[in-house]
């Protein structure tokens, strides 16, 4: 019986918890993105772009400032009414690092 015991403890011991992981975790290295808001004007028609991108740049993304949001580097939209209005974009990377620049833009009919 203290033979079956110091056997089971033994087990315990060697084969109960499971091996450490020394395995090296690789995080990603990134360059915090830096950009900022070009744009053409036609009337009530204006195309954005990003310009001077800077830094490791994974998502774009735009508020338009009249309630609707866009995503990429370039884009063409028709706004529905003469005025200005604060356009914003957003930089992200998967570091999870964000940048973001804002910008007057005027339309006119």
């Amino acid at each position: 019986m203290k033979v079956l015991l110091a056997l089971i403890l033994i087990s315990l011991c060697c084969f109960g918890c499971e091996p450490f992981d020394l395995d090296q975790k690789n995080f990603p290295i990134c360059e915090k993105p830096e950009g900022g808001i070009g744009y053409t004007v036609s009337n009530l028609e204006v195309t954005f772009y990003l310009e001077n991108p800077k830094g490791d740049i994974g998502a774009v993304g735009w508020d338009l400032g009249d309630g609707r949001n866009r995503s990429g580097n370039q884009f063409t939209v028709i706004y529905q009414k003469a005025g200005t209005y604060k356009v914003s974009m957003i930089l992200a990377n998967q570091c999870d690092d964000r940048y973001t620049a804002t910008q007057l833009v005027t339309v006119s009919n």
